[in-house]
């Protein structure tokens, strides 16, 4: 018999545990209920879409985009995050989200999407740039704790890639 058919979707705050374990794949920690949370909060907003590649009901890949604009550029999607169950990868799943992230980007009258990669995912640079996206720079990343979680709270933004 065969597998069931990947099906790209909305996310639903009932993929919050899934969502996390698919983070935790790359070396993010973030607890289920908190992902939940979230989820219910940025599934609302117009300027944000996360989808989810299903496969019979459970979720091996996740993709989140955000349209920004800044001053200097028009608007443009970005890619907050894209994972693909490690089981799953190397099958057209990551290639079939970017082109949802293109095709959502496309239809908001954002003519770019970016994307930023840790410096040590190489295969993930590689997989970027077979999908047609250009490397434009190499860049330090800086961020400041201005609330009560504290410094401690920023690792969230590090990847444990050990």
């Amino acid at each position: 018999m065969n597998a069931p058919a990947i099906v790209i979707r909305a996310a639903r705050t009932s993929d919050a545990a899934r969502v996390a374990a698919l983070a935790e794949q790359l070396g993010y920690h973030a607890e289920p209920n908190v992902v939940a949370d979230r989820l219910s909060r940025l599934l609302a907003r117009r300027d944000q879409q996360f989808l989810v590649a299903d496969e019979g009901g459970r979720a091996v890949g996740w993709i989140h985009m955000v349209i920004a604009e800044y001053v200097e550029a028009d608007a443009f999607v970005v890619i907050g995050g894209l994972v693909v169950d490690r089981e799953y990868r190397k099958q057209g799943i990551g290639r079939r989200l970017l082109a949802h992230a293109e095709e959502w980007a496309a239809a908001n009258g954002c003519s770019f999407v970016r994307l930023s990669s840790s410096m040590t995912r190489t295969e993930a640079h590689a997989f970027y740039e077979r999908a047609g996206y250009t490397n434009l720079k190499t860049q330090y990343s800086f961020a400041k704790s201005v609330g009560t979680a504290g410094p401690g709270a920023l690792r969230a933004f590090v990847p444990d890639v050990t």
